[in-house]
């Protein structure tokens, strides 16, 4: 084979390597951003579940769980006062009218935490021992969970942040250096970098993919 041959086919696969290259340059950053995507709607429906469960537990302790052992513990074993209903309000008359002639009664039984919270999900035993841990990570790793008080109009008020950083539910060595840029533009844009409900310093319970 001559030299010209042998230069004409190594410049080719030069060619072949270095399109693929910049294929992979172009489509790697798509991947990663459209497996982040799928990846962070089960860490919010996650997220969601245990903001339920403490937004449950505030109501009736008047703080927040600062531990997911007490919240599972509280979701396994606690109960939560209802409303049992029992008549119709005829047309012609309010609730409160019909209360006070009988034709209705509203009386507060107490019922188990977790069906209340969550009656479309009944497999309890599962859903509460997943609870805790950010999905993706092979139940390694548990959501970050902060409880606090802060002062608004003289009063004392709960406040709770809970959270799962990118680096958590994307931690394959492919995606380090995306993990890595990611994380730093969220710092420089002042944004957390992750998935995460709740403040410290203020009793909202918003979560920031909201």
């Amino acid at each position: 084979m001559s030299l010209k041959n042998i230069i004409r086919i190594a410049l080719g696969i030069a060619a072949i390597v270095l399109a693929y290259f910049l294929f992979e340059s172009i489509m790697k950053p798509q991947r990663f951003e459209t497996e982040r995507a799928g990846r962070e709607a089960q860490v919010v429906n996650r997220l969601r579940d245990i903001r339920t469960a403490q937004i449950a537990y505030r109501n009736l302790n008047g703080r927040f769980a600062s531990t997911l052992d007490s919240l599972v513990m509280f979701l396994e074993n606690g109960q939560l006062p209802t409303v049992k209903k029992t008549g119709e309000i005829p047309d012609s008359l309010t609730e409160a009218q019909a209360l006070r002639l009988k034709i209705i009664s509203r009386d507060t039984v107490f019922t188990d935490a977790y069906s209340v919270l969550f009656p479309n999900n009944p497999d309890k035993a599962n859903h509460l021992a997943s609870l805790r841990y950010i999905p993706f990570t092979n139940r390694t790793q548990e959501f970050t969970i902060e409880t606090g008080f802060t002062t608004r109009g003289g009063v004392q008020v709960p406040t709770i942040e809970v959270s799962a950083l990118l680096i958590d539910y994307m931690s394959e060595p492919k995606y380090r250096q995306l993990v890595i840029n990611a994380t730093q533009r969220a710092i420089d844009m002042n944004r957390f970098p992750g998935r995460k409900f709740g403040s410290l310093d203020d009793p909202h319970t918003e979560g920031n993919w909201e």
